[in-house]
C-alpha cells in the first residue's frame, strides 16, 4: 500500500513553499529595514527648512530673531506656500522646538 503520508514531500511542493516565502521577504524586508532611516532624514530635512527660514525671517528683519516659540510658529504658520499645513511635526511626533538663545530649531536624537 502506498500511502502518500509515507512518501513525504514532493520538490515542486517545497520549491513552491520556498519561492511563497521568498516573495513575502522581498516585500517585508524592505520596510522594517528602512522605515526608520526614512523618518530620521525626513526630521533632519524640516529642522534645516525651519532654520532657512528663520535665516530668511532675519535678513528681512535687521538681524532681529524671533523672541520664542510663539513668535517662530506664528513665521512658519503665516508661510502658506512653504508650510501650507502649518508648523510641520517630526514624523516620530514630536513637535520642533525653537531655542531663543541661539536662534535655532534643536534638532531631535532619534
Amino acid at each position: 500500500m502506498d500511502n502518500r503520508a509515507d512518501r513525504g514531500i514532493s520538490l515542486p511542493e517545497v520549491l513552491f513553499t520556498v519561492l511563497v516565502l521568498g516573495l513575502v521577504a522581498a516585500a517585508v524586508v524592505p520596510q522594517a529595514v528602512y522605515s526608520s532611516d526614512v523618518r530620521t532624514t525626513e526630521c533632519k530635512a524640516n529642522v534645516t527648512l525651519l532654520n532657512t527660514k528663520i535665516d530668511c525671517w532675519v535678513a528681512e528683519h535687521d538681524g532681529r530673531h524671533p523672541a520664542g516659540q510663539g513668535e517662530f510658529a506664528w513665521i512658519v504658520n503665516k508661510d502658506k506656500e512653504c508650510f501650507p499645513g502649518g508648523l510641520p511635526r517630526c514624523p516620530y511626533g514630536r513637535p520642533y522646538a525653537y531655542d531663543a538663545a541661539t536662534g535655532r530649531v534643536v534638532p531631535h536624537r532619534h
